[in-house]
């Protein structure tokens, strides 16, 4: 192997494993996109100063599972984002089930395991060197998000469809009016690059509905999808957690859900809050997180630093 090869192979391994050279904290099957010491997990570690000069490693699902080698004499921790009750990840999750890991932070816990419940969409909505006072705060803004003058009707920005849902979605309410997709999936406008520089936050919050279910179904599976919809004060059309997604967090009455079966009563709903000004008023200013949210998502950042103190110091 010439030096040219060798370094495009050291490239390619740091692509794959996301390794991060000087420093204690390393990810494997991580995100690209972000240097390691951005990520949302060191910076928590950093500004909590948990775990100094111990040498932590993460490890997730968003490469081949083989990447995934533990080490003896570090920490390891494993996140996954995704639905390991799916098809799609079900080899990572007995994978888990058979490992031994130090920690495990997930959408859900694992019988008999170090794991706790630190659901995705949290990662989104809240700076990791969040205090209480911060969290107040942003739970305050997407309870009562800023609905300003929207005149489109709804949008939808996905890469895929997995499951055939946001097909059906998007062909079922296309018959309300348009539904503008900026994503990959169904694109029929480039705008979401061109004018917003993919900014969804942005994109989004031209319009009164956004399309947002997940990509699978579970019943504690909840992603950022919903609450970025919420974010921009969207009315959010969605399906998955067992459509009773954070039942303690979100006011399920400001929220449209779609169901695999007979959507009828649900479309007619939907076309009357866009045409009907007052109708729309009444229902999007409802408020979109239930009281005491706050003191939820704080003590779910409690368990995690927690958690990885405990770990840490064992």
């Amino acid at each position: 192997m010439n030096i040219a090869e060798q370094y495009n192979s050291l490239k390619q391994r740091v692509y794959d494993y996301r390794y991060n050279f000087g420093s204690n904290i390393k990810y494997y099957n991580f995100w690209k996109g972000e240097k390691p010491k951005e990520i949302w997990f060191s910076r928590f570690i950093n500004s909590h100063n948990l775990a100094q000069k111990k040498k932590i490693y993460f490890f997730s699902v968003l490469g081949e599972k083989k990447h995934i080698h533990l080490r003896k004499n570090r920490i390891n921790i494993f996140f996954s984002g995704e639905n390991m009750y799916s098809d799609r990840f079900m080899p990572y999750r007995s994978f888990c089930e058979k490992q031994h890991f130090d920690l495990y932070i997930d959408f859900t816990t694992y019988a008999n395991k170090n794991s706790i419940r630190f659901p995705l969409w949290l990662m989104f909505m809240f700076e990791p060197e969040a205090t209480y006072n911060d969290i107040k705060i942003r739970v305050g803004q997407l309870r009562y998000p800023n609905l300003e003058k929207r005149q489109r009707f709804c949008s939808l920005v996905a890469s895929h469809d997995f499951n055939g849902i946001r097909g059906k979605m998007f062909d079922a309410l296309s018959s309300v009016d348009k539904v503008v997709a900026a994503g990959i999936f169904r694109n029929n406008s480039d705008e979401l690059h061109s004018t917003y520089k993919n900014n969804k936050h942005n994109f989004i919050k031209q319009f009164k509905f956004n399309i947002c279910p997940e990509n699978s179904n579970h019943p504690l599976y909840v992603t950022e999808k919903i609450f970025q919809a919420i974010g921009a004060g969207c009315i959010p059309i969605y399906w998955g957690g067992g459509n009773n997604p954070e039942y303690n967090i979100l006011n399920k009455d400001a929220i449209m859900f779609w169901n695999e079966n007979d959507n009828t009563e649900l479309i007619r709903v939907i076309k009357e809050i866009n045409t009907n000004i007052h109708t729309y008023n009444n229902f999007a200013k409802q408020p979109r997180l239930l009281p005491g949210a706050e003191d939820i998502v704080a003590e779910m950042f409690i368990s995690l630093e927690e958690a990885i103190l405990n770990v840490s110091e064992n």
